[in-house]
């Protein structure tokens, strides 16, 4: 079962087997919501795309720089209790 991760080479929303990949590169920058135009990051991201219905999920490539940038400047989202194959749900954990 892939959750809907298309990077599995299904499509989460249709679940057709015609998922191609490509690249992103986020020339605006990669930044907390909201922020305007400081603090940002260029990102390049794996984009993954249904040639069948055009859902795409975009992954960004994760370096230490990134995954630093990222729990400094973004919002954590704790996982929400009860969804279902989370084997973190309902755990609290800090902001890095």
């Amino acid at each position: 079962m892939t959750n809907g991760d298309m990077r599995y080479g299904r499509c989460g929303a249709c679940g057709r087997a015609e998922v191609y990949r490509g690249e992103y590169v986020a020339q605006g920058g990669l930044r907390r919501a909201g922020s305007g135009a400081f603090g940002t990051k260029n990102a390049v991201f794996d984009a993954f795309v249904c040639a069948a219905c055009g859902h795409t999920q975009l992954h960004v490539r994760l370096d230490p720089g990134m995954s630093s940038h990222i729990r400094r400047k973004f919002d954590w989202i704790p996982p929400q209790q009860g969804m279902a194959g989370d084997p973190t749900a309902g755990r609290r954990r800090g902001r890095w």
